[in-house]
């Protein structure tokens, strides 16, 4: 290792915690910009046309011209402005565009649906769910008919919720919203029929309970197009005038001043988690205003049970005190919230670690939001698991602990034929491959068969430039052909956690390439590799990839020392 390099990655850590605190807020949280959503837009679009079209003409017009002019060349849309094009996002915006502005968009409309048609159509999708999703859009624009579809059994609501938790997970509200279009739009007959009407009163029920335990009122998740699925459903069913009107409020509030909606409330939380764990182990343990961060986010837990997850209190979600309390927002607060040690309060950091293992699947992984769920979205996802046993690992569990001996042994049996491992909420596979390694470490277990595969197959992914990118060719949307901070920084560290030695030119090359990839303001670009609908529409988030940059180098050049990296003085 040259002394030049190790001084960029020197200077590089220095300029990234400088901008950061920069930006802080005063109370310890750090902005995070929510990106423009193409799904969210096209979304709210519909939502307003159909539940509000006078008063919201406007925003319906301006909304439909934002979606025309991110329409990418090749007459589609990604998840996000300027992402490639993506079947569901493409669907979604050219039924509301026929639907909402079919005169001055027709154009942009019918070269979509060109492209629709030439991807394979929405029957080309896996998801089942997404199947009906799209085919539902497309019959709200009057392209196709929802007649022939399979019907959603609604009356699944009158069963214990034990009976259909598992199964219906966080995709409940839109589950309802879709079971009442579809009854509009074909209404069942028969015994379909009466179950369907026994089990209104129940969903609608299900919908304010949900909303009772938002932070806002009208939100689903903190998420403008989850929000305006329900208000479409909602509409359709013929639902009280102040449901509507809380949807409607809530879209209304949300948009933005160019016409487009973001794609969801929050995001600080998680984007926060990564940055101050970043902090930590680039050096900043000690700082006072990492201290604050901490003090934030043990000020985001939910100190009430949501009964729709059975999710007991203590737990996080990206919204903050209120929302969807996850499995991966808990453990990466917790990731944050350890490195304090004895500071931290230890009621605090017990009662999220007992949460997170009461949240723990049978089979000893976890997914996201519900144990032991047969929806295939929510889980069991390696990635989540790696994460959860490295976090409990931090707050003091052992090695031995048989629930982190469950946990290794799904994550060894689970890897896929090339060694890799496949997340559920960040892109591609590089991910979780690394992390699976840095667990694999930590759990002691480094040595297996498993391991070495999975730490071949990250090595093999690494591009020409000496970095990451997802590490997959086969999902649309990846472009292996480039890098991204996020990536390299994730399988810097698992490889370092794999045992390769830092002067290793691989590694060496890594985290150079980390050290180039940074701005002139001191941080890195986002890049969309966080998923908003699995393999279907990416986004990017402004704070991980800097969280996960400096924990990298922080690892980097803590094993260069072959001892952990100094603290800082605060400045």
């Amino acid at each position: 290792m040259c002394s030049d390099v190790d001084s960029r990655v020197e200077k590089s850590v220095a300029r990234a915690a400088q901008a950061l605190f920069a930006i802080q807020r005063p109370e310890g949280s750090w902005p995070n910009r929510r990106p423009t959503a193409v799904l969210g837009t096209a979304g709210a679009v519909v939502a307003l046309h159909l539940a509000d079209p006078e008063r919201s003409r406007d925003l319906v017009e301006r909304g439909a011209q934002w979606l025309v002019a991110a329409q990418n060349a090749d007459g589609g849309w990604g998840g996000v402005p300027g992402a490639a094009s993506q079947l569901v996002p493409t669907v979604v915006t050219a039924s509301a565009l026929t639907l909402t502005a079919p005169r001055t968009a027709g154009k942009p409309a019918r070269r979509a649906l060109d492209l629709i048609r030439s991807l394979g159509g929405v029957e080309s999708l896996a998801d089942p769910g997404m199947v009906h999703m799209a085919t539902t859009f497309l019959a709200l624009a009057g392209l196709r008919s929802l007649r022939g579809s399979r019907r959603i059994p609604l009356e699944l609501l009158l069963l214990p919720r034990r009976i259909w938790r598992p199964r219906l997970s966080f995709r409940a509200a839109p589950f309802v919203a879709m079971a009442f279009i579809q009854a509009h739009d074909v209404e069942p007959k028969g015994v379909g029929g009466l179950l369907h009407r026994l089990a209104r009163p129940a969903a609608l029920r299900l919908l304010r309970d949900m909303e009772r335990r938002e932070n806002d009122r009208g939100g689903y998740g903190g998420d403008n197009w989850l929000a305006a699925v329900v208000c479409i459903g909602l509409c359709r069913t013929g639902a009280s005038a102040h449901m509507i009107d809380a949807t409607v409020g809530y879209l209304r509030s949300n948009v933005r001043p160019d016409g487009s909606w973001h794609i969801m409330q929050g995001l600080d939380l998680i984007g926060g988690s990564y940055v101050a764990r970043g902090l930590a182990d680039a050096g900043f343990r000690d700082d006072p205003r990492l201290a604050r961060a901490r003090q934030w986010l043990r000020g985001c837990r939910q100190d009430q049970a949501f009964p729709l997850y059975d999710a007991p209190p203590g737990g996080w979600g990206w919204e903050g005190p209120h929302g969807w309390p996850n499995f991966l927002d808990s453990a990466n607060v917790l990731a944050a919230l350890a490195p304090a040690g004895g500071e931290e309060p230890a009621e605090v950091l017990r009662t999220g670690l007992d949460w997170l293992l009461s949240r723990q699947d049978g089979r000893g992984s976890w997914g996201t939001f519900v144990p032991d769920t047969t929806l295939a979205n929510d889980g069991p996802c390696p990635y989540t698991t790696a994460q959860c046993v490295e976090s409990l690992l931090d707050g003091g569990l052992s090695r031995g602990d048989p629930r982190i001996t469950r946990a290794l042994d799904w994550l060894l049996a689970a890897q896929r034929p090339d060694g890799t491992y496949e997340g559920l909420w960040y892109r591609g596979l590089t991910a979780a491959t690394a992390t699976a390694l840095v667990a694999f470490a930590r759990g002691g277990v480094g040595d297996r068969p498993a391991a070495r595969r999975a730490r071949e197959a990250l090595l093999a992914g690494q591009l020409a430039d000496g970095s990451w990118g997802p590490g997959d060719t086969g999902t649309p949307g990846d472009d292996p052909s480039r890098g991204t901070v996020e990536e390299t920084a994730w399988a810097l560290r698992g490889l370092l956690a794999a045992g390769l030695p830092a002067r290793d030119d691989r590694l060496r090359r890594a985290a150079e390439w980390i050290v180039s990839a940074q701005g002139d303001d001191g941080l890195w670009e986002a890049n969309p590799v966080c998923l908003h609908i699995r393999r279907l529409a990416y986004y990017t988030d402004g704070l991980i990839g800097n969280g996960l940059a400096l924990r990298a180098l922080g690892a980097y050049r803590s094993a260069l020392a072959a001892g952990p990296v100094p603290q800082r003085e605060a400045s």
